[in-house]
């Protein structure tokens, strides 16, 4: 086999793995029978094997982020890139497709649901979410969010012998696609938009290489605002497609305005998926948003930081939005998983200041590195809460009202204590992880001047630690209502503890975990026709000299 190829598969060998995996499960389950004894064995051949993937992906949490400034490793033609930002993300990634799938066990076996089909479509999805971390072009983003959409799409109608899986499910299909629509535009306008420019200015001669890869964008970008004229930042179809681009993504992310379907989905879907959903969402999202933006307006490029402050404007309204809605609603709710949907909401604004503090010269890598950090926190907190839902249900039901947890730590201490760490932590309360999480994003924000931005969602999130505290006051200050002398434990009560305890322990030593794999970039300069020197030569590009 040729050697490149074997480079390439190489360095996405964490999504191929999650792939052939995903096929391996659905091989299992057509030729090992039926029955316990082949539920045990793909349950725990998919959890080997995400283990396997996790453990491949650290490789390249040692490779330098791509972006401008920083010659990538680019594979595929240019249009997959390897680097510690997108190892870190397909970890993030499995450890959200292992924690859905060990709290799924017995909730599938209740439910008389196939175990096969629905494992590996949560592989699936997830190796969508890896490809949309790893991608270096637009069209390969589309790619990755469409497998990972697709997948959802199914997984979240997959109780099909229950009306509001099956109402979710054509709710989040439908607004899916048109979301779908508005990115896929928006990547054909910024590719008009790159096509236009590399025309007029007559500096980069294409060979068959796609206007949708990054690199080439960045040095499209780069080149229009060092010939003097007006950067392609200000091109009118740019704009609008990274406004389109915005919106596809923000739906994906569940922020608002695009958050609409999230309460009804969430509430809807079977909950592993809702906590699935909940997290790989957003990871693989937030994952293409720095992506994208970090080579689109890229944070220390001082010739085209004016034409950016439009797109900062709005990126910092959609997350001031996103907070104060997502925890305001929040307080009225009286379903833990449509709280839990809000609270989701809610999140996703306070990584967003995240995200756009990664915008703001001087704060990037910071900001970068507050965002991951978040993730991680994110998703043990937050699949920590719906795998307690699972726990405490029986016989195929579960208790889905916030007063039907009331008295809980008088009959099982241990289960109280574990929701009382995730509602701690997604309150932002210390010790747990979730606390460590915001004070890194919102200090990242005062760096990066967003001091307005930063109190605003501090003094919104004191707010919202209201209907957090409120199932903590439930659990250990009210009369049990219900019988949890039974429940369902199995997968779930271990997710659930697991899950506790990386929230504890990452509140106390979160250092001690990013230091070894999160270091700053080193750029690297290629000259290219003599002026060149401040940017890289992106992959797959040849640049000739214009001709007379």
């Amino acid at each position: 086999m040729n050697q490149s190829v074997l480079t390439d598969l190489q360095a996405l060998i964490c999504p191929l793995v999650v792939i052939v995996l995903g096929m391996i499960v659905l091989l299992l389950d057509l030729g090992t029978g039926d029955g316990p004894a082949r539920r045990r064995l793909i349950y725990f051949v998919s959890l080997g094997g995400l283990v396997a993937a996790a453990l491949l992906a650290v490789a390249n949490t040692t490779i330098p982020n791509a972006g401008v400034g920083v010659t990538p490793l680019t594979h595929f033609g240019g249009g997959m890139v390897a680097d510690r930002f997108g190892g870190l993300f397909c970890i993030v990634l499995c450890i959200i497709a292992g924690l859905a799938i060990t709290m799924s066990d017995r909730y599938l076996e209740e439910k008389s649901l196939n175990s096969g089909e629905y494992y590996a479509l949560i592989l699936f999805s997830t190796s969508g979410a890896m490809l949309m971390a790893l991608a270096y072009d637009l069209v390969n983003i589309f790619v990755g969010l469409e497998i990972l959409s697709v997948a959802l799409y199914i997984l979240s109608g997959f109780a099909r012998r229950e009306r509001r899986s099956e109402e979710s499910a054509v709710k989040y299909f439908l607004l899916g696609s048109f979301a779908s629509g508005f990115l896929l535009y928006g990547m054909a306008l910024i590719y008009g938009a790159v096509g236009i420019a590399l025309k007029n200015t007559g500096l980069l001669q294409p060979t068959g290489t796609s206007f949708t890869n990054l690199g080439v964008i960045a040095r499209t970008i780069q080149e229009s605002a060092e010939t003097g004229g007006a950067p392609i930042t200000a091109s009118p179809l740019f704009i609008a497609g990274v406004a389109l681009l915005i919106v596809g993504l923000a739906f994906k992310a569940a922020i608002v305005p695009f958050h609409s379907y999230a309460p009804d989905v969430y509430e809807g879907a079977p909950t592993p998926v809702t906590a699935f959903m909940s997290a790989a969402a957003k990871v693989g999202a937030f994952a293409a948003l720095i992506r994208v933006f970090g080579i689109l307006l890229p944070a220390d490029n001082a010739s085209i930081a004016q034409a950016a402050v439009p797109f900062h404007a709005v990126l910092w309204g959609l997350a001031a939005a996103t907070i104060v809605v997502g925890n305001v609603l929040a307080i009225r709710q009286t379903n833990i998983k449509r709280m839990l949907a809000y609270s989701s909401i809610a999140h996703a604004g306070y990584i967003l200041v995240g995200v756009l503090a990664s915008s703001v010269p001087g704060a990037s890598q910071n900001a970068k590195d507050a965002v991951i950090y978040y993730l991680f926190t994110y998703t043990f907190m937050n699949l920590g809460a719906f795998a307690m839902v699972i726990w405490l249900g029986r016989d195929g039901g579960e208790y889905t009202s916030i007063a039907d947890y009331a008295g809980l730590a008088k009959q099982q201490p241990l289960a109280a204590a574990a929701m009382a760490v995730f509602m701690l932590s997604l309150a932002g309360i210390p010790p747990a992880a979730g606390f460590l999480a915001k004070l890194y994003v919102f200090t990242s924000a005062v760096q990066a001047g967003l001091t307005g931005l930063a109190v605003l969602a501090l003094v919104v999130s004191v707010i919202g630690v209201y209907y957090y505290l409120n199932i903590i006051v439930a659990m250990y200050f009210r009369d049990p209502v219900n019988d949890f002398s039974s429940v369902r434990a199995g997968g779930a009560r271990a997710a659930a503890l697991l899950s506790a305890a990386a929230t504890l322990l990452f509140g106390f030593i979160p250092a001690g975990v990013f230091s070894p794999t999160i270091q700053r970039d080193q750029p690297t300069a290629q000259p290219i026709l003599g002026a060149a020197e401040k940017s890289p030569l992106p992959p797959a590009v040849a640049v000739v000299s214009p001709q007379p």
